[in-house]
């Protein structure tokens, strides 16, 4: 009975192959013609966005194939896509098509962004927030924890953006030869084990890893940080030596970024913090004010294009009224705002008199602030120089003590300089601002 069955078992197995020979073979074998979806508004915003104008795919749905299969990693969230590309397109491309032109990123932008909801790990303790294979694949990590209101993090991915992208820059046009020769002996493999990254004279820690990653250091830190965080972070580091070095960097960079691309990168670094403060909004009085990075305001409205015309009107007339105080004819050249100490501002009036020597006159306010950050200001106190001038100069101290003010980033016509300065807070058209420093 066994064989018996056996038997009949291979007889039917038989009978359906032959009744295959008859098929046809020419249709789709499941599970091999490809996955398709219906097209979201999603899919269509990303679409128009980056794949039509710019020939780049942005993939976010989970295809095993793209990843490291020893990683253990999440995809990414649906609603977390489009904030974190909008930031992508603003900051980065969008910043870049404003000083270079549409066909820069259609040439250089890698042609693949692929999206992992979650943080890379790696052995040693380090994570992978971003790579780039040859220029032509940019994965993103950490999609699931982004918000682009949140500074910090969306920071944290323009800095991998910019990062990667100047790698591909880099390898089209390879940097200067004297870069890694600024500090040739601090590079090295150990990078996350070295903390004394800031007194050898590197950016970030990561920077120590080799000098390419030293270049897209400099460069991503240059453009998310902005002039004053950058700034900000070489103040803090106490080696005059170290600051020397990142200093020498930075000048092969912004000479690099000229010579070969035509791109002046602090116009570019401009461009980039104008569009992250569009989402995430920075104070200027992050580094100005008593103990910030920058303590005074230095403004020259004869040779600083660009203040509201009402309130050139307003230093016109100081202008007048003080060299008819006396009938001495002294000469008003340019006034710093000054902040001594913590709620105090000082108006410093820097003019001449009328043999030219330098005088000061120096009117001390208190500062309050309302719950949104605008501040008014009372006269406090006055120097011998400007109790003497005082009648002359009035359209300008009433100009600052009759309206309540709020700080705002300005900037020049190239966007090559950053400023800071005081809107009328009533009226948004009337304004000044001037160079910070100390």
């Amino acid at each position: 009975m066994k064989r018996q069955y056996i038997l009949i078992l291979l007889f039917f197995v038989a009978s359906l192959l032959g009744c295959k020979k008859n098929e046809n073979l020419d249709r789709d074998i499941v599970g091999l013609g490809g996955d398709t979806w219906e097209q979201t508004a999603l899919d269509q915003w990303l679409y128009n966005n980056f794949t039509k104008p710019y020939n780049i795919s942005v993939k976010y749905r989970w295809d095993g194939t793209e990843y490291d299969n020893s990683k253990t990693l999440t995809p990414p969230k649906f609603e977390k896509v489009q904030p974190l590309m909008e930031v992508v397109k603003s900051c980065w491309i969008d910043a870049y098509t404003a000083e270079t032109g549409q066909d820069f990123i259609k040439r250089f932008a890698p042609k693949q962004y692929v999206l992992v909801g979650s943080l890379q790990y790696n052995s040693g303790g380090t994570v992978t927030l971003g790579e780039a294979e040859g220029g032509v694949k940019v994965t993103l990590f950490n999609v699931n924890n982004f918000d682009k209101t949140d500074r910090s993090v969306a920071k944290r991915v323009l800095k991998t953006i910019h990062h990667e992208f100047t790698h591909i820059l880099n390898q089209t046009v390879t940097y200067q030869k004297e870069f890694p020769m600024v500090t040739p002996a601090g590079y090295t493999a150990d990078w996350n084990n070295s903390s004394a990254f800031a007194a050898n004279g590197f950016i970030s820690q990561y920077a120590q890893a080799a000098p390419g990653e030293d270049y897209a250091e400099m460069v991503s830190i240059m453009l998310t940080e902005g002039k004053q965080g950058y700034e900000a972070i070489l103040k803090a580091n106490t080696s005059a030596t170290a600051v020397a070095a990142i200093r020498a960097k930075e000048q092969l960079v912004v000479s690099y970024f000229k010579q070969t691309w035509g791109i002046d990168i602090y116009a570019l670094q401009s461009r980039v913090q104008i569009a992250l403060n569009e989402t995430a909004p920075l104070s200027p009085l992050t580094y100005l004010g008593f103990g910030k990075n920058n303590t005074a305001l230095t403004v020259n409205p004869d040779n600083l294009p660009g203040l509201s015309a009402d309130f050139k009107d307003v230093f016109a007339a100081a202008k007048t009224g003080l060299a008819l105080v006396g009938g001495a004819g002294r000469i008003l050249d340019n006034f710093n705002i000054l902040y001594p100490a913590a709620n105090q501002m000082v108006l410093r009036l820097n003019y001449r008199n009328s043999a030219g020597s330098p005088l000061v006159a120096n009117f001390t306010y208190n500062v309050t602030s309302d719950a949104n950050g605008n501040i008014s200001l009372a006269l406090a106190s006055t120097d011998g120089n400007a109790g003497v001038i005082a009648s002359g100069v009035t359209s300008l101290t009433n100009y600052l003590t009759q309206n309540k003010f709020t700080y705002k980033w300005f900037y020049s016509p190239n966007y090559a300089s950053e400023y800071i300065g005081l809107f009328k807070t009533a009226d948004p058209t009337s304004f000044f601002f001037g160079v910070p420093g100390n």
